[in-house]
């Protein structure tokens, strides 16, 4: 995946806590900046939005990966609004973007991917995708599993509807191992993985 990637040691808690072996050298992303007009007129999104699990193997481009990111949950105000609401605004969702080269959690803020482990976890989450979201609940924010549920799902309509507009296949997945990808993951007790997102190239 040809990314501008700048070299850095991942040695705070940073955005989630790292499963990589500490003082390892990772990788963070940086994304292009996301396009925020343009696209297919909504009623017409609606209206074709559907759920589609085949994938061609072929890795997003940058600039897809960058507006699928924003599109689910990425920052719209200078107040630190999302595109995705939350209950009270208590923002206790985060994402983490599954690719072959590693996984990566989404530092909305800095529109940037921060490795957290460099291991290959799409087959863990049961994805057939080259990309996997992975949306991660914080229960010290957010106590009510309810909540972070509803939550997700407006992440997962926001995805639907840009992969929609964009020509990309995606599947909004609850069967999925939470209890694996928390560990791989080190997430810790006060953090759950809710839902996944596939999402990729339609199978050519």
């Amino acid at each position: 995946m040809k990314f501008m990637v700048r070299m850095f040691v991942l040695t705070g808690a940073g955005f989630l806590m790292s499963a990589m072996t500490p003082g390892a050298v990772a990788q963070d992303i940086a994304l292009p900046a996301p396009v925020k007009s343009g696209g297919m007129p909504l009623n017409e999104a609606l209206a074709k939005r559907a759920t589609k699990r085949a994938f061609s193997d072929r890795e997003l481009e940058p600039q897809a990966l960058s507006n699928l990111l924003w599109a689910a949950n990425g920052v719209t105000r200078p107040d630190g609004k999302r595109t995705a609401p939350t209950a009270r605004n208590l923002q206790e969702l985060e994402l983490i973007v599954l690719l072959r080269s590693g996984a990566y959690a989404y530092d909305a803020a800095a529109h940037k991917l921060v490795q957290v482990s460099k291991e290959n976890l799409i087959p863990v989450a049961g994805g057939k995708a080259p990309v996997e979201i992975l949306i991660i609940g914080d229960k010290n924010k957010q106590p009510s599993a309810e909540y972070r549920s509803v939550d997700s799902g407006f992440i997962g309509q926001n995805i639907y509807l840009f992969c929609t507009s964009a020509g990309l296949s995606s599947v909004f997945r609850g069967s999925v191992d939470r209890s694996a990808l928390e560990k791989k993951l080190s997430l810790g007790e006060d953090k759950v993985v809710t839902y996944s997102h596939s999402v990729g190239y339609p199978a050519e």
